[in-house]
């Protein structure tokens, strides 16, 4: 009975992880005083940026594999004779790489070099979309740290000032300030490193995906063309 009584007794004093781990984020940030709010709303804006940049660069909606597969298959609709399969199964796909290959393929253009050129600058404008928000990340890799920097400035200032008291050091308020600029620092750093990676990685990911999409769509157009251009006359050989 007794052992029981104990270990209910050591269940009952033990804190609860969570409550007490929200609780020390809740003091840590309080502590860090104006600054802290400006560095929290950074945070929040760069794990917004790198959620909506995952989401727009996945690879069902940039270059599926699929598709890229039955661009590479023209050559057997040209054998067959009929490109409409393709352009459908095209136009029900929605990622980049569809859209840009139905257009590729759509026999609209009356020579290669047109179709070379429109595809060119329509891919430029789907890419530049589809960094829409990364710069911001570079930007918070520079902002995040100076907002520590300027904390801890705060933070040395209220900590001279309490020194320099008609009373003498307050210790109290000389270890609050140290706190403010010790944690704001350390949270200009939290924010500013997992930006700079994130950055990295999103450039890397926008590069590779322009390269592959360069690729395929240049011999898209170089086989459509090989096997369904219009041999149009010249003058010359019109009749009069």
């Amino acid at each position: 009975m007794s052992s029981s009584l104990s270990i209910f007794s050591l269940l009952a004093a033990a804190p609860e992880p969570a409550a007490s781990g929200l609780t020390r984020l809740l003091d840590f940030l309080a502590i860090g005083g104006f600054v802290m709010l400006f560095i929290v709303l950074c945070s929040f804006l760069a794990v917004t940026v790198m959620i909506s940049a995952w989401l727009r660069l996945r690879e069902n909606l940039v270059l599926p594999a699929s598709v890229a597969s039955q661009l590479r298959s023209l050559p057997n609709y040209a054998a067959k004779g009929d490109i409409k399969p393709l352009q459908e199964f095209l136009q029900r796909d929605v990622s980049l790489l569809a859209k840009l290959g139905s257009l590729a393929i759509s026999g609209t253009f009356s020579s290669r070099q047109e179709c070379v050129d429109t595809l060119t600058a329509r891919a430029k404008e789907e890419l530049h979309h589809l960094e829409r928000g990364i710069p911001l990340l570079e930007v918070m890799v520079t902002v995040a740290p100076l907002l520590g920097l300027l904390g801890t400035t705060v933070g040395l200032v209220g900590m001279f000032s309490a020194f320099g008291s008609d009373a003498g050091p307050d210790t109290t308020a000389v270890a609050k300030e140290i706190g403010v600029a010790l944690r704001c620092t350390i949270a200009g750093l939290f924010v500013a490193v997992p930006s700079v990676l994130a950055h990295t990685y999103f450039v890397r990911r926008l590069d590779s995906v322009a390269v592959r999409l360069e690729s395929i769509l240049h011999e898209t157009i170089q086989t459509f063309f090989a096997h369904f251009e219009v041999q149009r006359p010249s003058l010359s050989d019109r009749p009069s």
